[in-house]
């Protein structure tokens, strides 16, 4: 499928793409060599719809199809008092690339900050990613030298959490 991208259509998520999405999120795993993601339509339904959700989602739509899906959490910087949106997943189906799905896809993104007044929005890239890492430097982005993204979990979190 060769997708034209002045018929592309990128909005927010809706109860009837949950299937999609789902789908989407196990190519990127597969693409970044992470696990199946244990997702559920249940969970992308309250996570992403309910209204206390944790996080908007974007989808491109091409024909009827949906191509591609991004995911933005909200974040908060204290000691700047700086709103910041996380980007969790960026992914564009392998034949709706390089046609404007992922560049929508990421404005959207950007416009949700912008109207949420946010000073920016931050991700993580595997550094093996060098397509996507090509992606995003043509947007201007740049690498975050004075960070380092940290990770508690798993049997780590579970630990810190039962010494409180």
């Amino acid at each position: 499928m060769i997708i034209n991208a002045s018929q592309l259509i990128v909005r927010p998520m809706q109860f009837g793409d949950a299937a999609a999405i789902i789908e989407m999120a196990h190519a990127l795993a597969a693409a970044v060599g992470d696990p199946a993601p244990r997702l559920t339509k249940d969970d992308l339904i309250r996570d992403g719809l309910g209204s206390g959700r944790w996080f908007d989602c974007f989808v491109a739509e091409a024909d009827g199809t949906l191509t591609g899906y991004t995911l933005a959490c909200k974040a908060y910087e204290a000691h700047t008092a700086h709103r910041r949106l996380w980007l969790g997943d960026l992914f564009v189906r392998p034949e709706a690339r390089r046609n404007g799905t992922g560049r929508a896809l990421l404005a959207a993104v950007a416009q949700h900050a912008v109207e949420l007044g946010c000073d920016a929005v931050y991700w993580e890239l595997w550094r093996l990613n060098e397509e996507g890492g090509a992606f995003y430097r043509r947007f201007g982005v740049e690498e975050a030298a004075d960070l380092a993204v940290m990770r508690l979990g798993g049997p780590s979190l579970a630990r810190v959490a039962a010494s409180r």
